[in-house]
């Protein structure tokens, strides 16, 4: 009997430690943005209002061994200029209506700083699917009235002509930075 004790006590252990948490993005509390430069001296900038995305934990203090994904509504795209936001749309550029969603999965993190980790997946635009590195900050994490919630800056430069995207050179630069203020909610089971 002692025996079953302990073997029972094993595996409860064995299952609270290995228990995941599903964090999911709160899109009004959230924006993903990106600037490029134009001309040498100028910068376009925009940003895309549709998005979702999770990341899978096994912990809320630490996101190392995440999982992430995350998907974009390239149509979405929000710059300024109206005759921009078109072009960016148009088959010229992302070609959103081929190719409707930017997608970035990812099966771990490696924490790099005290409060900074990288991760290293697929990131899918215009078709094209590249091994691209991404950085976020943990900003904050709290318990609140309505959950655990988690803020992250996520931060990622990408060759556009890596992609396919060769549409305004040389006027427009080949890097694209994309900057993301991410809060998160820990997803809680119904009961």
């Amino acid at each position: 009997m002692k025996q079953l004790s302990i073997f029972f006590l094993f595996l409860s252990f064995c299952f609270t430690t290995t228990a995941q948490e599903t964090w999911n993005i709160d899109n009004p509390h959230s924006n993903v943005r990106f600037e490029v430069g134009w001309e040498d001296f100028s910068m376009r900038t925009g940003e895309f209002k549709i998005f979702e995305g999770t990341i899978v934990t096994d912990s809320k203090e630490d996101l190392s061994n995440a999982s992430i994904e995350f998907t974009v509504d390239a149509s979405s795209v929000d710059v300024i200029a109206d005759r921009l936001a078109n072009h960016i749309k148009s088959e010229k550029f992302l070609a959103v209506e081929e190719y409707p969603e930017i997608t970035y999965t990812a099966n771990k993190a490696i924490k790099s700083g005290k409060n900074t980790y990288t991760s290293t997946g697929k990131l899918t635009i215009h078709g094209v699917e590249k091994e691209q590195s991404v950085t976020f900050q943990v900003k904050g994490s709290k318990e609140t009235k309505k959950g655990h919630i988690l803020g992250l800056e996520v931060t990622l430069e990408v060759n556009r002509a890596d992609f396919g995207l060769t549409w305004g050179s040389p006027r427009l630069a080949e890097k694209i930075i994309i900057v993301g203020h991410l809060l998160y909610k820990l997803k809680t089971e119904k009961k």
